[in-house]
């Protein structure tokens, strides 16, 4: 039978060689349990969905362990965060990064399922799509400020929860008013 050393993270970068273990970074069962804490992603404001999604396509030991730190609530008064990050299982970093990818690509692909909609052929022609994806999460904050008379900040600290909705009653909205016109 095979086995394999439960070590922490700090001793997985420690090691030359990591194969053994980075074998099981896919084969895992994401879970959301952290040296014993979870995190509630009823939590995540709008902006949190945009900058989780950024650390994990660009991830770094320091970017990861920062984002722990604030997600599982690691470090107290007698244990440091930074000691608490790198003294926890290599196999739960596997897990809850699993997790929490999980988690964001499923928010992503809802969100394009949900809000696409029908192209305009005129938008298609000058690439919209792609010169503004790059500014589309500011473009979506600034287009509900100006819907709810407040700050694209502001907005960018609402719940995801409450943000969604809204942008698919909006969505809806506009193709009805689309349908509708083109009745006349």
């Amino acid at each position: 039978m095979y086995s394999i050393e439960n070590i922490s993270i700090k001793e997985y970068f420690e090691l030359l060689d990591s194969s053994e273990y980075d074998i099981f970074v896919d084969t895992l069962t994401p879970n959301n349990v952290f040296n014993g804490k979870r995190f509630d992603v009823t939590k995540f404001t709008f902006d949190d969905v945009k900058i989780v999604q950024g650390i994990l396509n660009n991830a770094t030991i320091d970017n990861i362990k920062d984002l722990y730190i604030q997600l599982f609530k690691l470090g107290s008064y007698d244990v440091n965060a930074n000691v608490e990050f790198y003294n926890t299982s290599i196999f739960d970093l596997f897990r809850t990064k699993k997790y929490i990818n999980d988690y964001i690509i499923k928010l992503i692909n809802t969100e394009s399922k949900v809000l696409s909609g029908i192209p305009d052929p005129k938008m298609m022609r000058v690439n919209a799509g792609e010169k503004l994806k790059v500014v589309s999460h500011l473009l979506t904050k600034m287009r509900l400020a100006e819907q709810f008379n407040t700050s694209p900040d502001e907005i960018g600290k609402w719940k995801y929860t409450t943000v969604f909705p809204i942008l698919l009653a909006n969505k809806l909205n506009n193709d009805v008013q689309r349908e509708y016109a083109q009745l006349k």
